[in-house]
């Protein structure tokens, strides 16, 4: 999901025709919203991984096959995505409870640090948009603003950690000041 930018239900209808594993490059074909197809490359990492899974399932031959099954289903369902998600976010947050800010991520959740990710790291909004399969460049406009945010939130974490000293400094400063008046 974060190599691809996916939504849940895209990466459920992603079948095994929809992966082009290339010698370069891997590209797989997300099927999105109102019927409309995007190709998105993923990271050779990622395209490791699906290949082994892959390869594992033995349905490397088997072209109209989804990739992602559930145990009853013959295609996963965005409910057996958000449980497994769920699953793997809880098991990151008894590992490393600092690294995260909310109570609850959705598997939706993904697809915005996916998008935050490649507008911190300098990549175009309308290079980003295309990627997510964006009609508009308004909504892709969020993600620019959430950054923002975010961004403000990091200072905000690091002036507390790194200069706590000075904030106390400052009121005491402030009460001086006040006081000489």
């Amino acid at each position: 999901m974060y190599s691809s930018g996916a939504r849940a239900q895209e990466v459920c209808d992603i079948k095994v025709e929809d992966v082009l594993f290339g010698k370069d490059s891997t590209v797989v074909i997300i099927h999105g919203k109102g019927r409309k197809t995007r190709r998105v490359p993923i990271s050779k990492q990622s395209a490791d991984l699906l290949m082994k899974y892959m390869k594992s399932i033995k349905i490397f031959d088997r072209c109209e096959e989804f990739i992602f099954k559930s145990r009853l289903n013959k295609q996963m369902t965005i409910a057996s995505v958000e449980w497994t998600f769920n699953k793997y976010v809880q098991q990151a947050k008894d590992l490393y409870p600092t690294m995260f800010l909310e109570d609850k991520y959705p598997p939706h959740s993904m697809r915005h640090s996916t998008a935050s990710h490649m507008l911190d790291a300098g990549v175009p909004l309308t290079v980003i948009k295309n990627f997510l399969g964006h009609s508009s460049l308004q909504t892709t406009q969020i993600y620019a603003e959430m950054s923002t945010n975010r961004a403000n939130q990091y200072l905000k974490q690091w002036n507390e950690k790194w200069f706590p000293a000075l904030d106390a400094v400052g009121q005491k400063e402030k009460q001086k000041c006040t006081a000489c008046k």
